[in-house]
């Protein structure tokens, strides 16, 4: 049976999911329920649930913010988002720190049961690949000599369309996990790592190359040259253009 804790400043979203859904059926215990998250936060740290449910907007904190500093303690438990507002945004970053889902207020039957069900299934892969080291030293040095080979996957592919889900399934790590590791071997995100990489690639390309700008934007990865040139001046301060325009004028 696993651990599970639910996080929402409104009580009856608690009942709901408690009277809901056959949470032990399902093969999750409820060990608590908190409608402060900073409260929430000193509990996921020192018991580190299994799973926790969250809702996205809270006083004092949001669930995003929570994700955040439950990666930067290289937790890996799985997380659920459910919130009342459908902004992509929301659902982007909640994936990009290892959210096993997203579900939407009012939540719906099927869709929650769903999630909370590939939450399990995460949980029992994790624990198999594990269970299946006898030495926990060992389970460790293979999971990070995993994550050194995705490291190396994503520097020499990253023109590929790469999501974190589909690197850990690929080098046989668990997804939040992941995340944790990003956060604590490189500093980052793997978002951020990745697009760092295709920015410094994009780069040299605009230093080296002759191609157009929307052909660069393909070959590091990007397959809309507008959102490239938004990340790209956010990261160099700088548009392709402009950047091309500078290296060269500094060339002569």
């Amino acid at each position: 049976m696993y651990s599970a804790i639910i996080i929402d400043d409104e009580p009856w979203t608690i009942i709901d999911i408690e009277q809901t859904w056959p949470m032990e059926e399902l093969g999750f215990r409820i060990t608590d329920s908190f409608k402060d998250p900073k409260t929430a936060l000193l509990h996921i740290v020192t018991q580190k649930p299994d799973l926790i449910i969250t809702d996205i907007r809270m006083p004092n904190m949001t669930g995003i913010e929570l994700m955040q500093k439950i990666r930067e303690q290289n937790i890996a438990s799985e997380i659920i988002i459910i919130s009342g507002y459908g902004e992509f945004e929301y659902a982007k970053k909640a994936i990009q720190f290892g959210a096993t889902g997203y579900c939407l207020k009012p939540l719906n039957p099927k869709e929650t049961y769903e999630t909370l069900k590939l939450a399990k299934e995460h949980l029992d892969k994790y624990n198999q690949e594990n269970n299946g080291l006898t030495d926990n030293s060992t389970a460790v040095e293979v999971n990070i000599d995993n994550f050194d080979q995705m490291i190396n996957y994503i520097n020499t592919h990253f023109s590929k369309t790469l999501t974190l889900k589909s690197l850990a399934d690929k080098f046989y790590l668990n997804p939040n996990y992941c995340c944790s590791l990003f956060t604590k071997y490189k500093n980052t995100t793997f978002s951020q790592y990745l697009t760092g990489i295709r920015v410094t690639e994009a780069k040299k390309l605009l230093e080296s190359s002759s191609y157009s700008l929307d052909k660069i934007s393909s070959l590091v990865g990007f397959h809309d040259y507008f959102y490239f040139s938004k990340v790209f001046k956010k990261y160099s301060k700088l548009s392709p253009k402009d950047y091309r325009k500078n290296f060269k004028e500094n060339q002569t």
